[in-house]
């Protein structure tokens, strides 16, 4: 019996410099946190972005 390796979910998550503002889309847990390229400072999260939502 083979057993079928768990399947991780990437969510499409909006991180944002804290300093400048500037944003970037990232999928987590496939990639790391972006290190913003103007400030060189880590990126924070700002929205988990979700299928199907309605602003």
């Amino acid at each position: 019996m083979i057993k079928k390796a768990k399947e991780v979910r990437q969510e499409a998550v909006e991180v944002v410099c804290p300093k400048c503002r500037e944003t970037c889309i990232v999928y987590f847990p496939k990639e790391s946190m972006p290190i913003c390229p103007y400030c060189k400072v880590e990126m924070i999260i700002k929205e988990v972005l979700t299928e199907g939502k309605y602003g």
